[in-house]
């Protein structure tokens, strides 16, 4: 297998704003007397590639091979394309688009990246292990792609379409011999990522007319591209905006779509498509982008082309399987794991995404907050351990990371810090517990070593850190940063140890807990106070501080029951609701079930009144949104005049939530390689549920069903997978253990003394 390293080219102008280029096609024909038992083709296209053979379309999904920093890692592709030939004249061409390579973003760096370049593409290929030809042998010319960015925007102009150019017989003639590129200067490796693919298809549940054009409802938000096809005049020019949210105006009746731009340069474009038409039937389908959005105005349309365009949103992203489920008899609830999955998914391209419609940026703090969540609902360690080295690779030589992966510069100077930087220890080790990979660990435990001396670097005088971002997003009530820095370092220290004694690093492992054991004194003496009756005071008397502290281990066992009274009087303080950030949502939920019980905890989670997770579902969420400060409880719609920090209907981040339900509701705890303890909670408002993970060893499954009094759980154990059963407080089982295969539990409550 051949990863060649001699890259070529077309028209070597880089695509920009100011002077559309556009996408290059390219083309090898050859003759074959015998058919081989294996074709073989490794291709690295950068920015992204569409791969074809005899007029069929074989890429592994969209935008391969995978987006990265070129001058770190440069990914190829390896087909097995035997199937696709004949006896006699065949093709194998390639459409190229921009991608990371060139993009005019002027935000993140984008638009001053150091690879900037015309697409460029390497190849080879092989009959039987023998070489049959590379990238040097093609022919290339203009498509019918003009201008394309694949964080905005395509151009596609129908009239330029080059029928056939795809298959064996088109002539190629006046095509161009390709030119040699410059190669980038990253690590060549095969993409081992999962690919991205559609796993939805959509057709609009409703459409209007708005002020520009005409808008079309796919009923959920998502990620992926869409499909067009229309007919019209020739020359006809449609612009597709698309977006998760749409607005009734106070100025008018009509619903329109709500937009909004990154940066003045380039506010036209994002979210928008420029189609022209050809005069014939047209299908339009953007490959070298991705939108994140649920609706689609067009402009342009007559209003017969309106009523009957032919639209589909195709919903794409990496295609990982599911890894559990959770289902209950509480409506909320449902829709609530609904919205996550959707977010999981649809942030989820190549990598963890922030969000699919405005950054897309792969924002490293966003997955550390995840990472269970995801592994619990998705088979997704592959796709993420291939992100971790992009992030190892992006550490800089004193240890520093950026918040963004992939990225040039930018991210390190702002947008990283502890919260962000966590991601380096909570994913590898999230992916350990879920998988028992162990090499997971071993790629990222020397960058862990290098990142606590660094981390070391930045402590002051009292031994706080404070060198990151907030808890993020808070709602109503801020956190101080020394507060929430400290807590997560000592965090990163302690996953630190357990990933080196994992791995045998025992000198490395005394080493963090030695740390650990620093930080947390200085914790303890500089905010937590807790000798004294009424501290932590002040700025610190919040309740992110109270709850962090006591999920990471601020405070002793003797103080934990004031601790708890702290924690109960902030949340008596803010009405039973959220006043916390996605940082302290991770814990908040699980310190609430251990020490408050899952009814309370799910009495301010699901509170009929802002702020809380229910009552945004009110605003026909299907998605997680990014924050929840804007909004109150007597908002009858999404106002028209949305603050300008409000970005996102679509984000992640906040859904740990979905790993409460997993672990309390279920009972499905799962802390080391193929094991689970089964502790169940048993809530007022939750009396039916049904939910299972599946394991490298097989699948756990559990069905509760009670009556507040007494629960009956059916419990599936595969073979080789350690259990421990652990009742409720305040409840007993006659069960001693599960066993291997079918087990019934019964739980009994005991009488209240």
């Amino acid at each position: 297998m051949i990863l060649s390293d001699a890259f070529y080219g077309g028209d070597s102008r880089v695509c920009t704003l100011a002077e559309h280029v556009p996408a290059p096609l390219f083309r090898k024909s050859f003759t074959l007397d015998v058919l081989p038992a294996r074709f073989e083709v490794t291709v690295c296209g950068l920015g992204v590639y569409e791969l074809y053979v005899n007029g069929r379309r074989v890429t592994k999904g969209y935008l391969a091979p995978y987006r990265s920093n070129p001058d770190h890692f440069v990914y190829y592709d390896h087909y097995d394309l035997a199937d696709a030939l004949r006896i006699g004249k065949n093709v194998v061409a390639l459409a190229l688009g921009n991608g990371i390579l060139s993009s005019n973003m002027p935000v993140w760096g984008n638009d001053r990246y150091p690879w900037r370049s015309a697409p460029k593409f390497a190849l080879a290929a092989e009959a039987d292990g023998k070489p049959l030809f590379d990238a040097s042998a093609f022919v290339t010319a203009g498509g019918e792609v003009t201008y394309n960015d694949w964080h905005c925007t395509e151009y596609i102009d129908a009239r330029l379409v080059r029928k056939g150019w795809t298959q064996a017989d088109y002539d190629d003639s006046a095509w161009e011999r390709v030119t040699p590129a410059a190669a980038p200067n990253g690590e060549k490796k095969l993409c081992e990522s999962d690919p991205v693919r559609v796993y939805e298809c959509r057709s609009p549940v409703a459409m209007w007319k708005g002020v520009r054009g005409y808008l079309y409802d796919f009923g959920v938000s998502g990620a992926g591209t869409y499909r067009l096809r229309i007919k019209g005049r020739r020359g006809q020019v449609l612009r597709v905006y698309t977006a998760d949210c749409v607005i009734e105006g106070q100025r008018t009746t009509n619903r329109n779509l709500y937009c909004w731009s990154l940066s003045d340069a380039i506010a036209q474009e994002v979210q928008r498509d420029t189609l022209t038409l050809s005069g014939e039937e047209d299908e339009f389908e953007p490959r070298f982008s991705f939108k994140g959005f649920r609706y689609a105005e067009i402009v342009g349309l007559t209003p017969e082309q309106a009523r009957s365009l032919d639209i589909t949103f195709l919903m794409f992203s990496n295609a990982f399987g599911a890894a559990g489920s959770f289902v209950c008899d509480h409506e909320a609830i449902n829709r609530l794991q609904q919205c996550v999955l959707a977010s999981d998914r649809s942030n989820f391209i190549h990598f963890p995404l922030d969000c699919p419609q405005r950054e897309k940026n792969g924002w490293t703090g966003d997955a550390a907050l995840s990472a269970e969540q995801f592994l619990l609902n998705f088979d997704c360690a592959r796709s993420l351990i291939v992100w971790l080295e992009n992030i190892c690779k992006a550490q800089r030589e004193d240890g520093s990371l950026p918040g963004i992966v992939p990225t040039d510069t930018w991210g390190y100077a702002w947008g990283a810090g502890p919260a962000w930087d966590n991601v380096l220890f909570e994913l590898p080790y999230r992916i350990y517990v879920y998988t028992g990979r162990t090499d997971v660990l071993a790629l990222c435990a020397p960058h862990m070593r290098k990142y606590l001396a660094y981390m070391e670097s930045k402590r002051d005088e009292r031994g706080l850190f404070a060198y990151g971002l907030e808890d993020w997003l808070p709602v109503n009530v801020h956190t101080p940063l020394a507060v929430t820095d400290t807590i997560v370092c000592k965090s990163m220290a302690d996953t630190a140890a357990k990933c080196f004694a994992v791995l045998g690093m025992q000198k490395e492992a005394r080493y963090a807990k030695s740390l650990s054991s620093k930080i947390r004194r200085a914790f303890r003496k500089e905010v937590l106070r807790p000798w004294e009756a009424d501290g932590p005071l002040g700025a610190n008397n919040t309740t992110a501080t109270h709850a962090m502290s006591i999920y990471y281990g601020m405070y002793d066992a003797s103080e934990m029951p004031s601790a708890v009274r702290k924690l109960r009087y902030r949340i008596a303080q803010a009405g039973g609701h959220m006043d916390f950030g996605a940082l302290a949502n991770r814990v908040f939920w699980r310190v609430a079930g251990d020490c408050l019980g899952v009814d309370e905890a799910l009495g301010i989670m699901l509170h009929a009144t802002y702020p809380s997770f229910a009552a945004l579902l009110d605003h026909d969420m299907t998605t997680l949104w990014e924050g929840f400060e804007w909004f109150d409880g007597d908002m009858a719609h999404v106002p028209a005049d949305l603050p300008d920090g409000f970005w996102s209907f679509n984000h992640h981040f906040w859904g740990d939530i979905s790993a409460f339900w997993y672990r309390y509701l279920a009972g499905i705890n799962i802390d080391a390689p193929d094991a689970v303890r089964f502790a169940p909670q048993f809530a007022g408002a939750v009396r039916h549920v049904k939910a299972e993970h599946r394991f490298p060893c097989g699948t756990f499954f559990v069905e509760i069903a009670h009556d507040g009094q007494t629960a009956t759980c059916r419990v599936t154990v595969p073979a080789r997978l350690q259990t421990e059963l652990v009742p409720p407080a305040g409840w007993r089982t006659d069960t001693a253990a599960l066993v291997p295969g079918e087990n019934t539990v019964v739980f009994t409550k005991l009488s209240d003394v």
